[in-house]
């Protein structure tokens, strides 16, 4: 029986060797902030389970949304697709692209073109005659491996975010379980063709938002459950701070009303293989090397939140399971269009 037991713990260590080596993240110990829990401000309900599901069954995985003046809703979906229909009359949708890659993040220009940013082929612009346009997919030599999310300013510069430079889109994952931070955000100047990294060291850098007049940007940084301000204008211009932080969810895209409240999607509850594994980077690695789809969470909730100027809760809706994995919030005319990583359709809130 002693040889038996002495044979299985010899194997068990050879496998775990095996594993280690083998593994392709390379993990670094960190400390996730606290985590304030479903309740208070955060509060469970069942608040959006009211939505209205629409394009089930032809819009799969909306991750970003955004609705033109003229109430036309734009989204690029999980197979490369860039579509739109008018929110008055959702059954007529229109394919106005395939980028080839995977578009994330989807908002308008003064042109009426869409800036796309796809996770695999870069910063792009999209005519709605389906001209694609690559704007921007690599800086100082190096390609952009997971450009994520965007917003442009009213001079028509874009601010983006690169969540990764290790991993792509097949392996984004990795990036949780690795934590080495390696996030960046860029602005882009369509006049002059320059791009200019104003941000790093971010762990999973996701959703941008220009604040009023665009005095600063916020931009959510997935791996901590937080968001972050970065200043562009006044005496801090350059200088980031804490929006808002210790988090019960994921923060994703985020997107601003233009009257005071930021909208963000929660994709995700925290999880705790990202966090409580924090300070034991080698076990970690050993995790690294088990199939991706194990690595996926595996409680999808549905959570979003508006946060006023301040970085103050002011609306909290949550559906538990009608509409899930919430990656973006726009609001439209006392609507919120909303957007998944996983679901099939997009889903509407009337407020």
């Amino acid at each position: 029986m002693k040889k038996i037991l002495g044979a299985i713990i010899i194997l068990l260590v050879l496998l775990l060797g095996i594993l280690y080596a083998i593994s392709p993240v390379r993990p670094v110990a960190w400390q996730p902030d606290a985590n304030a829990g479903l309740k208070n401000m955060f509060m469970r309900n069942n608040e959006a389970d009211s939505v209205q599901i629409v394009g089930q069954n032809r819009l799969p995985a909306p991750e970003d949304i955004t609705v033109s003046d003229n109430g036309v809703l734009f989204t690029g979906l999980e197979n490369g697709d860039i579509v739109s229909f008018p929110v008055s009359d959702p059954a007529n949708i229109t394919v106005i692209a395939n980028t080839g890659g995977r578009p994330l993040g989807v908002r308008i220009d003064k042109q009426g073109d869409l800036i796309v940013s796809d996770a695999i082929k870069g910063l792009l612009k999209v005519s709605l005659d389906g001209t694609v346009t690559t704007l921007v997919d690599s800086f100082q030599g190096k390609p952009l491996l997971l450009v994520d999310h965007h917003d442009i300013a009213e001079n028509g510069d874009i601010y983006f975010s690169n969540a990764s430079s290790r991993y792509g889109m097949e392996t984004f994952l990795y990036d949780f379980i690795e934590a080495s931070a390696t996030g960046e955000v860029y602005r882009y100047s369509p006049d002059t063709g320059e791009t200019i990294k104003l941000m790093d060291g971010l762990f999973f850098a996701n959703g941008i938002a220009l604040g009023p007049n665009d005095d600063y940007l916020l931009v959510t940084e997935t791996g901590k459950s937080r968001i972050l301000r970065y200043d562009l204008a006044g005496k801090n211009a350059g200088e980031t701070s804490i929006f808002a932080t210790n988090l019960p969810g994921m923060p994703d895209n985020i997107s601003f009303n233009d009257e005071g409240i930021f909208w963000v999607g929660m994709v995700s509850l925290r999880d705790w293989r990202v966090e409580n594994l924090a300070n034991y980077p080698s076990l970690r690695r050993i995790v690294g090397a088990l199939p991706l789809k194990w690595l996926e969470p595996t409680e999808h909730y549905g959570f979003f939140v508006g946060f006023n100027e301040y970085g103050r809760v002011v609306a909290n809706y949550q559906s538990p399971a009608k509409y899930t994995s919430i990656t973006s919030v726009y609001e439209h005319e006392d609507k919120l269009y909303i957007g998944s990583l996983k679901m099939n359709g997009v889903a509407v809130l009337s407020l």
